[in-house]
């Protein structure tokens, strides 16, 4: 009997196909040609089983082939991965469950299942097990779907139940789902479920911050939207001010005197190097250096380091950077000469004072250009990626078990090669009841740093303070300065903190990504500061200046993204 009819079996072949970008949105597309187009129900059902049952063999043996590489041994053998592989070793059955039952997590089981060399005679009948189980299930809900709801609303919930998918998809295939499979990993007698939250309060504040008691750490909405999906509704809203003001490169002239305006690429000794007069007594130590990759780059570190007056621990950072990779800090010579034997060569690196204050901020400032005085119009408290400590477990089963922490699990664990995580000795311990401790000397959002909106604290004093530093910069109108501060008292009185890094046209307002913050003012602020940078381009463009061209910015953008590539991991 042939199953698949001479007059659809061509369309549906596309089918068999599609399983191996998405099994989600084919099983949705072939509810919908059961539903709308009358294809034969096992016909869809046949091509589909066999398209998904071909794609999860082809993870295996790709996982089969990895597992060849010395390199990919060596991975397996990591700290956080190792526990993961044994238990995959020992409960095959139960992982593969996980894997066809939790989204973004099939290609990471089927491949390490691969790489282990799990016994085909279980991976074949199981898979094909549970892709007819899964299958079955999705096509009797798209099928009702169209029954029950396109009958009553129109062609148009397709495409409402579709974006949906793709949403959802997105956010939960972005990357591994680590800390989840750790957290099975550790309880093998209940592989299906998510070890109890570990429950701690800090008993003690950072010295000079907001207490942490109160601090939600949860993920906010606008962390989990994948940043390409994040930034269309700010890509739109660029080109629709580009149209208005006509010209879509105004902001390159934001800061005018800047390379592309601070939009990618800019040095941060050139923002430094701005501040001028008796304002540099807010600045943090620092000197900078190409490295040549020479025996002396090491002697001319050391020289530098004297003549500031720059001791350890002190920070070294790229000159041009993000997020804060490739910053770490640094405690020896002898750490000092490995960063450097790591870093890029022709590249310039940043010898920083680490300033000693805990208290870390970013005040976000803005001048229009015919104004002679400007102002702060954000500030943001940024806390260190952390967790608190309980008495009873170690900080490697804190990190699995706290939501943000675990989020960030990857890192943290020294999965991710651009950042170093945590070393075993700090993930063995077991810290006291209360005790916080730091996952991270870089408080980014990339490490999962914790940002609390203080617009609150913004007082006419901080506002003049960073008015008279702005303005012994030339032509500088709008950016953020990242600082460290002794006490909130003190930073709202414009006293005790120190610059440590300014940031351009390319920088956010990064009270955006408190988690407390709602979406929607979330864009509204962003939105709101693009309007802001195309003004004052507008307004220079008017005294003489000339915004940069598209190649401009390409290029800055291409030679920050090569360098990032190349720089040390960050810690």
């Amino acid at each position: 009997m042939n199953i698949l009819p001479s007059s659809i079996s061509e369309e549906l072949w596309l089918l068999f196909f599609m399983p191996f970008l998405r099994e989600d949105l084919a099983a949705i597309a072939g509810g919908y040609l059961i539903s709308e187009s009358g294809a034969p129900y096992w016909s869809v059902f046949t091509l589909l089983f066999a398209g998904i049952m071909a794609s999860d063999l082809s993870i295996y043996l790709l996982g089969t082939l990895a597992g060849r590489s010395k390199r990919v041994q060596g991975f397996l053998h990591k700290r956080g991965v190792e526990r993961i592989s044994n238990w995959l070793s020992r409960h095959p059955v139960p992982a593969m469950l996980i894997a066809r039952i939790v989204p973004g997590t099939i290609f990471l089981i089927y491949a390490g299942l691969g790489m282990l060399r799990t016994r085909l005679a279980l991976f074949v009948p199981l898979t094909a097990i549970t892709a007819a189980a899964y299958l079955f299930i999705v096509l009797w809900v798209v099928i009702r779907f169209d029954e029950s709801v396109l009958s009553n609303y129109g062609y148009w919930a397709w495409g409402v139940f579709i974006a949906a998918i793709l949403l959802v998809s997105f956010i939960v295939y972005r990357k591994p789902h680590w800390a989840f499979l750790m957290r099975v990993s550790q309880n093998p007698k209940a592989e299906l479920h998510l070890q109890d939250r570990v429950r701690a309060r800090a008993r003690r504040a950072l010295s000079g911050m907001p207490t942490l008691n109160d601090l939600k750490t949860h993920i906010g909405l606008a962390e989990r939207i994948p940043s390409k999906i994040f930034y269309v509704p700010m890509a739109l809203n660029w080109i629709g001010l580009g149209i208005v003001y006509r010209g879509l490169a105004l902001p390159t002239i934001t800061n005018p005197r800047i390379e592309v305006g601070g939009l990618w690429g800019e040095s941060k000794k050139v923002y430094l190097d701005m501040v001028s007069g008796g304002q540099r007594k807010w600045l943090a130590r620092y000197a900078t250096m190409v490295v040549n990759g020479g025996d002396t780059d090491f002697e001319n570190a050391v020289a530098l380091l004297q003549a500031t007056g720059i001791t350890f621990p002190c920070v070294v950072k790229p000159d041009i950077g993000w997020q804060g990779h490739g910053v770490q800090l640094l405690h020896s010579e002898a750490q000092l000469k490995k960063y450097i034997a790591a870093f890029p060569v022709g590249a310039t690196m940043m010898l920083q004072e680490a300033v000693p204050w805990e208290g870390e901020a970013g005040v976000f400032y803005v001048r229009m250009p015919n104004e002679e005085k400007g102002r702060v119009v954000s500030m943001t408290f940024r806390y260190f990626p952390h967790v608190v400590g309980d008495g009873l477990h170690t900080v490697r089963d804190l990190i699995i078990a706290d939501e943000r922490a675990s989020w960030k699990a990857d890192l943290h664990l020294g999965l991710e090669e651009r950042h170093g995580g945590v070393s075993d000795d700090v993930l063995n311990a077991i810290p006291a009841d209360g005790e916080i401790v730091r996952l991270a000397f870089i408080g980014s959002i990339r490490v999962g740093g914790i940002y609390r909106d203080a617009d609150h604290e913004i007082t006419p004093e901080l506002s003049a303070r960073f008015d008279d530093i702005s303005r012994s910069m030339p032509d500088f109108y709008y950016g953020r300065f990242d600082v460290r501060f002794a006490s909130v008292e003190k930073l709202r009185a414009g006293e005790d903190f120190s610059i440590i890094e300014v940031n351009g046209a390319g920088s956010e307002a990064i009270s955006a990504w408190d988690p407390e913050v709602p979406v929607r003012k979330v864009y509204a602020r962003l939105l709101e500061h693009q309007r802001l940078m195309f003004k004052i381009g507008a307004l220079n463009r008017k005294s003489g200046w000339r915004s940069a061209s598209i190649r401009d910015v390409l290029r800055a953008a291409r030679n920050q993204t090569k360098l990032i590539n190349r720089y040390p991991p960050s810690s």
